[in-house]
């Protein structure tokens, strides 16, 4: 049985590791310590994905209680809510701007994709059969690959769909590579190398996934040779390292990529006092934005740390 909507948040809360929310300082911007950015008012629910707009530098925080998005700049400590959410129909996970649009894995079976500017709806793409859409990429050629923690499929929105506004997405199994944990979330978090050459990370087992991408469905798996990643969630690709947000650790992993993708070290560990439970990462500028979920206590406010980045 798919789950409600009710259900798949609920599942989501008690998968999450504790996170403590620290207080930050409303002072300018330094490049020499963290800042905290507050979302005000908290009260849409726990934040979980975040994404950037390279051309204004505002960032976007989305909410798994009723879907609302937050909008925040680097120069504010406050994060003020943008788009607002529709209880029962949206649970903003995965987000990433990509030339002016703002793309939403909804754990609602759809990805939705609005104008950063006005915040408009430009495209309501939908999922079916899907479990629990969780991030997302999108390639240099505008396609759009999502992760389904809870169903064995790689999800498929083209360039295409989203110029037309509408479409349903098309799947790519990942079966039986990938083994699936009924009821624990699997795969996460998810970055592109090239256009057909995606990485994934597999939460509950720790594992990193190297998928490339053929024509009329074909495509190779394969296990990327690295350390173990438990609790895996969030990934960037930033300075040809992949940067893994371990929310349980309550640590940023950078790991250097080598032999296009099949193989990675661990390069550096980064922790601060306010990474306590952290779910995803996105980059501003010099700095590292982590979002600070709190899953399991729900403490409010919610806040965003900013991490500088070395």
């Amino acid at each position: 049985m798919r789950p409600t909507i009710r259900a798949v948040t609920a599942i989501a809360l008690a998968a999450a590791a504790v996170l403590v929310t620290t207080q930050g300082s409303s002072a300018a911007p330094s490049a020499a310590k963290t800042l905290v950015f507050t979302l005000e008012p908290s009260t849409h629910g726990n934040p979980e994905g975040i994404a950037v707009d390279p051309r204004s530098g505002d960032f976007f925080v989305g909410t798994v209680g009723d879907g609302t998005i937050y909008r925040g700049s680097l120069g504010d400590p406050t994060v003020r809510p943008f788009i607002a959410g529709v209880p029962g129909d949206t649970v903003a996970v995965g987000m990433k701007v990509s030339r002016g649009l703002l793309y939403v894995a909804e754990a609602t079976q759809k990805v939705n994709v609005y104008d950063v500017r006005s915040g408009a709806l430009r495209a309501s793409i939908a999922v079916p059969g899907s479990g629990f859409l969780n991030d997302l990429v999108v390639t240099e050629d505008g396609d759009v690959w999502v992760t389904d923690s809870f169903v064995p499929t790689l999800w498929h929105v083209t360039a295409a769909q989203v110029r037309a506004g509408t479409g349903t997405a098309t799947g790519v199994s990942l079966a039986p590579q990938i083994t699936f944990t009924a009821g624990a979330f699997n795969l996460n978090g998810i970055v592109a190398l090239d256009e057909d050459l995606l990485i994934v990370v597999q939460s509950n087992t720790g594992d990193l996934w190297r998928v490339a991408l053929g024509e009329h469905g074909r495509r190779s798996i394969t296990q990327v040779k690295a350390p173990s990643l438990p609790g895996g969630d969030g990934l960037l690709l930033d300075r040809g390292k992949l940067v893994v947000v371990q929310g349980g650790l309550q640590q940023l992993s950078l790991l250097s990529l080598a032999n296009d993708g099949r193989r990675a070290t661990l390069a550096q560990v980064r922790t601060d006092p306010a990474l306590v439970g952290p779910s995803t990462v996105a980059r501003a500028g010099n700095r590292y934005l982590v979002v600070n979920a709190d899953f399991a206590g729900g403490a409010t406010p919610f806040t965003v740390a900013g991490l500088p980045r070395h």
